[in-house]
């Protein structure tokens, strides 16, 4: 009898110690509503941008470095250093587009070195210039996924992610015509260049 007691007792006070889990529910909770989606590329992996069709957005890297003299505000997302100007091969971009207002898509890439976002690039003679003191960021409020920037070379994007290892990036803004490339926070400043003709002949924006 007394062994029984003792039995009851230390399942007592086993039971105190380790409480029983709580049972998971029967069906996983919804995920969160993405900001915008598009019908993507489902079968291909990579970096696009869509016009008519979705046209692969290669990337480039820079044929030329220099370094400003001026001192330059420090920049968010792990970018190009304030103070460095890049110089990239040709006027243009090898990828042209009509869309004023692309999506870009980072499509079945197992993770990003960086929080994407857009730039503007400067022509030049026989280039494009991306000018890192031009591309001035405040810092993202309330974990909205928005860039905010004021008279910079920063394109204010907004950036969702539909379904895993798959994320969406368009300016929140018509662009203009003029040249632009993706960057994805990191600092070889290799880009993903892209030209935009809306609104005025390719031609006709070179003169820099």
């Amino acid at each position: 009898m007394r062994f029984v007691f003792l039995l009851v007792l230390l399942g007592t006070v086993l039971s105190s110690c380790f409480p029983a889990r709580a049972q998971s529910p029967a069906t996983p909770p919804a995920s969160q509503k993405p900001a915008f989606t598009a019908n993507y590329p489902r079968d291909r992996a990579g970096v696009f941008i869509q016009d008519a069709d979705w046209k692969n957005l290669p990337n480039a890297n820079p044929i030329k470095t220099k370094t400003k003299h001026s001192i330059a505000a420090s920049l968010s997302y792990g970018m190009v250093p304030a103070n460095i100007v890049a110089q990239y091969e040709g006027v243009h971009a090898s990828v042209e587009i009509k869309s004023a207002k692309p999506i870009i898509c980072l499509c079945h890439l197992v993770g990003l070195p960086g929080d994407p976002v857009i730039v503007k690039l400067h022509p030049k003679k026989n280039s494009r210039e991306l000018d890192g003191g031009e591309m001035t960021v405040y810092p993202v409020v309330g974990g909205a996924r928005t860039a905010e920037a004021n008279r910079s070379d920063l394109i204010p994007v907004e950036v969702s992610q539909p379904d895993s290892y798959v994320w969406l990036v368009r300016p929140r803004e018509e662009l203009e015509a003029g040249e632009y490339a993706l960057m994805l926070g990191t600092q070889n400043l290799s880009i993903f260049p892209f030209t935009v003709t809306v609104g005025a002949p390719v031609e006709s924006f070179d003169k820099q």
